[in-house]
């Protein structure tokens, strides 16, 4: 049996509803797990937009103790049937490949050639 998921419409939405909560007080996150009867990690992934959807079942009680609609924080993906109307996918490295292909023509520069040397990547501080 599937289960139908539901997408979480903005995430800043839902961490501002925790702030604002029913009962006068702020929710974090573990509070509103508690009170859902998920685990933190899961309301965490779902702020973070690590996981952005849950099961209906999730998003209604998410709903019930925040005391708001669930389409004001839920929506329902576009319902079509898997792979209906998709061509098959192929991998990156066969797209990558023809490109290559493609280009073989071009000039270096027009590759990506650098004009002095490039040094090692450094992250940002």
């Amino acid at each position: 049996m599937t289960h139908v998921r539901l997408y979480l419409t903005d995430r800043h939405v839902l961490r501002g509803l925790m702030k604002r909560a029913p009962a006068g007080d702020s929710l974090d996150i573990r509070k509103l797990a508690d009170a859902v009867g998920v685990s933190k990690s899961k309301i965490g992934a779902l702020l973070s937009g690590e996981r952005p959807s849950v099961t209906e079942d999730v998003a209604n009680r998410i709903c019930e103790v925040l005391d708001v609609r669930r389409d004001a924080l839920f929506f329902d993906p576009p319902a079509h049937a898997r792979g209906h109307g998709q061509q098959k996918q192929e991998g990156t490295r066969r797209e990558h490949e023809r490109t290559v292909d493609a280009d073989a023509a071009r000039v270096s520069p027009e590759l990506g050639e650098h004009p002095r040397p490039v040094g090692p990547h450094r992250r940002r501080p």
